[in-house]
């Protein structure tokens, strides 16, 4: 019920900002967070140095959520894509995936044609040095930071990640309804 919920807000918002309502473009990323003593699915997250899972999501170019997916920490990213391939599936219109450097596998391209999307990979230049904005990234990362700040989700709690998927999408609808009912 609440993805479905998810997906009529995603679409009215994007008619209230102009554009169809059918999104073509998707952003995918993934975001490791802590989970508290519980039972169920989890791992630990080497380059983040954390046990938990990983949040996967996928957004199109407002930043409004598309698809949300959970998997154990120890799962890498290139990986974690064929979770979201329910929540691709209720998005048929999508037609480009925009992907950072975690998924420059060969498999990820097949996912990607398998929807019948194109992908991109936006990576950091080597030249350059500390923090660097890329294409586009900034709004799957805007969106996490969006749900971070509702209370208790900086860290899950749910055993099951079914549980926690259903809980995060259950805050999803709620952060769409607070943004169609204050305009910034």
């Amino acid at each position: 019920m609440f993805e479905d919920l998810m997906r009529a807000l995603a679409r009215r918002q994007r008619r209230r900002y102009g554009r169809q309502p059918a999104p073509r473009l998707a952003i995918t990323d993934t975001q490791s967070v802590k989970c508290i003593g519980v039972r169920g699915p989890r791992g630990y997250d080497g380059a983040k140095k954390l046990v938990g899972r990983k949040r996967v999501a996928l957004v199109d170019a407002g930043g409004h959520l598309l698809a949300l997916a959970f998997v154990p920490a120890n799962v890498q990213d290139r990986d974690a894509l064929p979770t979201l391939d329910d929540g691709k599936v209720q998005w048929p219109s999508l037609r480009l995936a925009i992907l950072d450097g975690a998924f420059t596998a060969e498999r990820c391209e097949e996912w990607c044609h398998l929807h019948g999307m194109r992908h991109r990979v936006v990576e950091k230049n080597p030249e350059q040095k500390g923090f660097v904005v890329l294409e586009r990234r900034w709004l799957v990362e805007r969106t996490f930071g969006w749900l971070s700040h509702w209370s208790g989700l900086h860290r899950e709690r749910a055993g099951r990640l079914d549980v926690a998927a259903g809980r995060l999408t259950c805050v999803a609808c709620l952060m769409a309804i607070n943004a169609l009912n204050n305009p910034a």
